[in-house]
């Protein structure tokens, strides 16, 4: 006799979800740290500056640059994570939150996707809330 293995709730896919915002966060972290902390200190004497722009305000932009990506990970992050629990919480919504878990997982190759690693088990995660059918029992 076959028996129905559904949970009430789909306990892999928010796993996975979870495992991925965390790894999207802690890269979102690391990159706006870097920005802060590194970069705006670093000396670039062999660059060859346009002469529109100052010798100095090449650490600038490339601050700007990898803070905004950071920024943006966590962003993508905190939502997935937020989708991911919310998962948990209220099932019945599965499709919303399998939806936004996916969009913001695949969005977050944009903020370096969590090592990449991150993003791929969070679109994993998301396919697997829509293909996630709670029991009938």
């Amino acid at each position: 006799m076959i028996e129905n293995k559904t949970s009430a709730y789909p306990t892999a896919a928010s796993i996975l979800a979870i495992a991925g915002s965390t790894l999207i966060l802690v890269c979102g972290t690391l990159l706006t740290w870097v920005s802060m902390a590194i970069l705006p200190h670093l000396n670039f004497p062999n660059v060859n500056v346009p002469p529109q722009l100052a010798g100095g305000s090449i650490p600038a932009i490339a601050s700007s640059f990898v803070g905004g990506i950071g920024l943006f990970g966590l962003v993508t992050g905190a939502i997935v994570l937020a989708s991911a629990m919310l998962l948990v919480a209220v099932p019945s919504q599965r499709t919303t939150w399998g939806v936004l878990i996916l969009v913001f997982s695949a969005l977050s190759f944009l903020g370096a996707g969590g090592f990449v690693v991150g993003a791929i088990l969070g679109i994993v995660g998301g396919i697997l809330t829509l293909r996630w059918k709670p029991s009938t029992a």
